[in-house]
C-alpha cells in the first residue's frame, strides 16, 4: 500500500496518464490534514495523479488567508493554469478539485478562472468556508459531473462561530455553506443537476468524522465516501507505452 511519504509515486506519468486530482488545504497550508486526504485516496486505489497545492502564504498568516481577495484571485488563477496545461497535454482525462475549508472557496475560485468552454470533472467542498448565499453559476458552468459541497451542523466552532466573527472566503460574516448548505434558489434545472448537497450523516462516524471540522479530512471518510465519488465515472482508456506496441507489433508479425 502506497503512503504519502512515498509522494513522487503520485505524481508520475503513469498516474497522469489516468487523470489529475488537486488537493487545496485550509487556511493552514499543507498541514496533516490535507497529507489524510492524499492517504485516504490512496487507500482507495485511486489511480489519478494527486497534487497538494497550497496556496496559502502559510503560519502565521491564517486571516490573510481567509480575507485576501489579491491573494485568492492570484492562486485561483495560477491553479486553472495547471489544470490547463495538463489538459493540454492529457486530454479527456479526468480532473477533480478537492478542497477543504479555506480550500473548499479556492476550488469554486478555481472554477471560475478557467477559461470559456474548458471544464474539468467535478469538485469535492469538505467544509467549506463560502457564505450559503454565495453564487456558484459561474463554478457550475465549468463542471461536467458535480460540485459536490459535504457539510456538518457538528461544525459549527469553525464554520460557524468563527466565520461569523473573522468573516468567509467571499467576505461575509456568517454560518459557512460548509456548515449550513449553499442556498440554490437561483440555480436553473440544468445547474441543479450539476450540484449536490450532502450533509453530514451519522453512518459517517464509522470513518472517524465525527461531525466536526477536520472529520471531513479523516482517512476513512475519504477513502468510503469522497473516493467513490472520483472513481464513479469510466477511466479513460490507457494509452500504451510505445515499447509495449512496438512488442505487439512484432509478436503479430511473427505469428502471421
Amino acid at each position: 500500500m502506497e503512503t504519502v511519504s512515498q509522494f513522487e509515486s503520485v505524481m508520475t506519468d503513469a498516474r497522469l496518464r489516468q487523470g489529475y486530482v488537486i488537493v487545496l488545504p485550509g487556511i493552514e497550508g499543507t498541514s496533516w490534514l490535507n497529507r489524510r486526504i492524499v492517504q485516504g485516496l490512496l487507500d482507495a486505489n485511486v489511480p489519478y495523479a494527486i497534487e497538494i497545492h497550497d496556496w496559502t502564504c502559510q503560519w502565521p498568516h491564517f486571516l490573510f488567508n481567509l480575507r485576501s481577495r489579491r491573494l485568492h484571485e492570484t492562486q485561483a488563477l495560477q491553479i486553472a493554469g495547471k489544470i490547463t496545461d495538463y489538459q493540454l497535454a492529457w486530454p479527456d482525462r479526468p480532473v477533480y478539485l478537492i478542497g477543504h475549508s479555506g480550500g473548499g472557496a479556492m476550488s469554486l475560485k478555481t472554477l471560475e478562472m478557467l477559461p470559456f468552454g474548458k471544464s474539468i470533472s467535478g469538485a469535492v467542498l469538505l467544509g467549506a468556508a463560502m457564505s450559503p448565499r454565495y453564487d456558484l453559476r459561474a463554478a457550475l458552468q465549468h463542471v461536467d459531473r458535480k460540485i459536490w459541497n459535504f457539510s456538518s451542523w457538528g461544525d459549527f466552532l469553525f464554520l460557524g462561530a468563527f466565520t461569523c466573527l473573522a468573516g468567509t472566503v467571499d467576505g461575509r460574516n456568517c454560518p459557512s455553506a460548509g456548515m449550513i448548505g449553499f442556498q440554490c434558489r437561483s440555480l436553473c434545472r440544468e445547474e441543479r443537476e450539476r450540484y449536490q448537497e450532502m450533509p453530514y450523516r451519522l453512518t459517517y462516524s464509522r470513518d472517524m468524522h465525527l461531525a466536526g471540522h477536520f472529520g471531513f479530512t479523516s482517512r476513512g471518510f475519504i477513502c468510503n465516501t469522497v473516493a467513490p465519488l472520483l472513481l464513479s465515472c469510466p477511466l479513460p482508456e490507457a494509452v500504451p507505452d510505445q515499447d509495449q506496441t512496438d512488442c505487439r507489433q512484432l509478436l503479430s508479425t511473427a505469428l502471421a
